[in-house]
């Protein structure tokens, strides 16, 4: 089917009025509308748990990052000399 084609269907489709359906039609479309719901509750369920995991995934990432920051820092590997203790603070 090309586009003139699915074109042709629509403006077919859209001018005849709804009552042109046959009854059997109309209602076999509309208990799959009603009783089809599993292909919404799947997607959904799909998204839920991509955005879980990409939000687990992000955590994670930003764990290992940080505690691999702070595993090479040697800002505080020694304590700071303290010049009280050491007898050049003004206890002399």
């Amino acid at each position: 089917m090309n586009e003139s084609d699915l074109q042709g269907m629509l403006q077919r489709a859209t001018a005849s009025p709804a009552d042109s359906l046959p009854g059997s039609l109309r209602e076999e479309i509309m208990r799959r509308v009603r009783t089809d719901d599993g292909r919404a509750r799947r997607w959904r369920s799909f998204t839920l748990w991509l955005l879980a995991l990409g939000m687990v995934t992000g955590l994670g990432t930003a764990l290992i990052i940080g505690w691999s920051m702070a595993s090479r820092d040697t800002a505080h590997s020694q304590p700071p000399r303290l010049e009280l203790i050491q007898g050049g603070g003004v206890l002399k």
